[in-house]
């Protein structure tokens, strides 16, 4: 790094005096080159492809159109600048972590880190990422995404020099180019976010299909939207095919403004895609068959199978008509067999506390959690606030309640909502209300993302789980909430009480992988002399033992730190003694998490367990909402 500055105090400034480098691992050897440690005009040789030992970066290059040879004008600078942040924000939401961000001089660089070896098919993956980037965010009037950059040699500004295109003018200035933020901890991104992006990118049908004569580059996609009453707000050109911005998100009306679009390539392959993760998973089959029922759709996110696979009898793995075995998954698996199979790709509900985000990713859909806790500890209040966070990502969530009417839980939502900001405190002592221009904005901002079941109806646990595949089917939740074993009745399971829990909690595991959605239920402890730990949860091992996460809410009172110090050696001044709650993570499945305690401090004109004292969240919605974290 010496050298280089050195070097370049040195260098004459010229009218081309803008400097470049390579972003990837360059093959050791190179450095032997003539231009070891110094500038040197037309080399001979320079860094090629095959010079580049592997991808260490993932550049997202946006660049304003002007014409060639110009410096971009303040305004072009800008719209770089907002399209950098929606790309952010929507990576982001992917669960990718934090990138370099970058002012290049007359645009705007994302650098997310990354580890891909130097192949074809991994720079493949590299320009379908950038392809897909391009389809989703680019404009080709103001702001496209480069997806020229994908090449393992490709070369950068190097920042802190001057961008130098054109003359240097009032309109078109020369600028400074400059790192805008860069993360404390720069974490690689695993390869398959990078694929999953990648895998964005719709692809052209390669059966025959009738609806188009069996070409699908002459289906008239403009003329089926309108045909089928989809409203179109805009329509652009995308490398040689067309994106239509569609007015509202067929899976979800609130998704609105320019969430949602078809997108038409060049090819004839035909893709559809809304920004918010709840609708990550549809398709332009899933899209298609709204308005086309008879059209299948995606084979990941079909029509779950209600039929539990059978172990097969041994007399029945033959049909002796034909002498032939029957075709079905075996008893055993080879490894092979396993790396084969096709399963979702993870996804993880984030829970808005700090500690679980971090140890265990969130949530784990297709997973089941319990919670557990003594009367008052703050359950009711986490489960509210997980719900808020869910909606906040975009996911749907389905709640029982078999203690509150559904009145008193929206009011306990609405205040948690509205933070201590918007609300205002009444005639009673620690009883607030939320302002009533905040109410209205909840409640539209929640609409039919939060589902309530109306216990009017029964808490028969199988006619509550139907309900449940009924309201998956129409709103396609991600997160079930059961509050709590108590109220449920599961005596259709077995008359024994014990033996009916047991089997209660396997019947809930095999419907969160079926619907792929996590479900939390809350389990009370049994009566404990000692300090709660996770053999005091009602009912039989069996609970903690089936469970994939279990957690401990604990209220902070005497008792709690009398116990914790018999039983745990605590000292006097245990940092967790300044927190209201303490959350603990008992049971982890994946990484083996437990005996972690997670301070938590209760706010009482929110009602709010939040991470921090001085934490500020806000809840809502509309672009801005997460605009106020933004690092740029």
């Amino acid at each position: 790094i010496e050298i280089l500055i050195n070097k370049l105090q040195h260098l004459a400034p010229t009218e081309e005096g803008n400097v470049y480098i390579t972003l990837n691992a360059v093959n050791p050897a190179c450095y032997s080159r003539q231009q070891r440690d110094k500038f040197i005009r037309n080399c001979k040789n320079t860094t090629s492809d095959n010079d580049i030992d592997g991808y260490d970066w993932l550049l997202i290059d946006l660049d304003p159109k002007r014409p060639s040879g110009t410096s971009s004008s303040d305004k072009e600078l800008e719209e770089a600048h907002i399209k950098a942040k929606l790309i952010y924000k929507y990576l982001r939401s992917k669960g990718w972590n934090e990138p370099v961000i970058a002012m290049s001089g007359n645009g705007y660089h994302l650098l997310y880190k990354i580890y891909l070896g130097n192949s074809r098919e991994k720079t493949e993956i590299v320009k379908s990422a950038l392809l897909s980037l391009n389809m989703l965010f680019g404009d080709e009037n103001t702001v496209d995404v480069d997806v020229t950059v994908f090449n393992p040699s490709r070369i950068c500004k190097l920042y802190g020099t001057m961008a130098a295109k054109g003359s240097d003018t009032e309109e078109r200035p020369h600028r400074l180019s400059r790192i805008i933020y860069a993360p404390d901890e720069i974490k690689i991104n695993d390869i398959e976010l990078v694929k999953g992006l990648a895998n964005e990118l719709p692809e052209q049908d390669s059966t025959p299909q009738k609806y188009n004569n069996y070409n699908p580059q002459k289906f008239d996609l403009k003329n089926w939207l309108s045909s089928h009453g989809v409203e179109i707000t805009q329509v652009s050109n995308y490398q040689g095919g067309k994106r239509f911005i569609l007015k509202q998100c067929p899976f979800n009306s609130n998704h609105n403004g320019k969430d949602a679009c078809v997108i038409q390539r060049e090819n004839g392959a035909i893709g559809f895609k809304c920004f918010h993760q709840s609708c990550s998973r549809y398709g332009w089959k899933d899209f298609r068959r709204l308005y086309e029922p008879t059209v299948r759709a995606s084979k990941e996110y079909h029509k779950p199978n209600r039929e539990l696979p059978k172990v097969p009898e041994r007399q029945k793995l033959i049909d002796n008509s034909e002498n032939e075995p029957i075709k079905q998954e075996p008893l055993f698996f080879t490894v092979s067999d396993v790396e084969n199979q096709k399963t979702p790709p993870e996804e993880f509900v984030k829970t808005g506390i700090t500690v679980i985000d971090k140890k265990l990713r969130g949530l784990k859909k297709g997973y089941v959690s319990c919670l557990s806790g003594l009367r008052a500890s703050g359950k009711s209040s986490v489960l509210s606030q997980l719900s808020l966070e869910a909606v906040q990502q975009d996911y749907r969530v389905a709640l029982y309640s078999g203690e509150l009417t559904a009145k008193n839980l929206i009011k306990w939502l609405y205040l948690q909502a509205a933070g201590r900001d918007n609300v205002y405190q009444s005639n009673y002592e620690n009883y607030y209300t939320p302002m009533p221009e905040a109410k209205q904005k909840i409640c539209n901002w929640l609409s039919d993302n939060l589902l309530i079941y109306n216990n009017n109806y029964s808490n028969d646990y199988n006619f509550i789980k139907d309900s449940l595949k009924q309201c998956f089917e129409k709103y396609r939740v991600d997160l079930i909430i059961l509050d709590n074993l108590m109220t449920l009745d599961i005596s259709g399971f077995d008359r024994d009480k014990y033996t009916a829990q047991s089997k209660f909690v396997r019947d809930l595991t095999m419907f969160a992988k079926e619907y792929n959605v996590h479900i939390l239920f809350v389990a009370h402890p049994r009566k404990s002399q000692g300090f709660l730990r996770l053999d005091d949860v009602s009912g039989t091992n069996d609970i903690v033992n089936l469970v994939d996460n279990a957690f401990i809410l604990h209220r902070v009172n005497a008792d709690f730190k009398r116990l914790t110090k018999e039983t745990l050696k605590w000292g006097n001044n245990n940092p967790l003694y300044e927190a209201s709650n303490v959350i603990e993570i008992c049971k982890d499945r994946d990484g083996g998490v437990q005996d972690e305690f997670i301070p938590l401090y209760f706010e009482f004109e929110s009602k709010r367990l939040k991470n921090e004292p001085n934490e500020i969240k806000n809840y809502g919605t509309g672009e801005n909402k997460i605009e106020q974290d933004l690092p740029f």
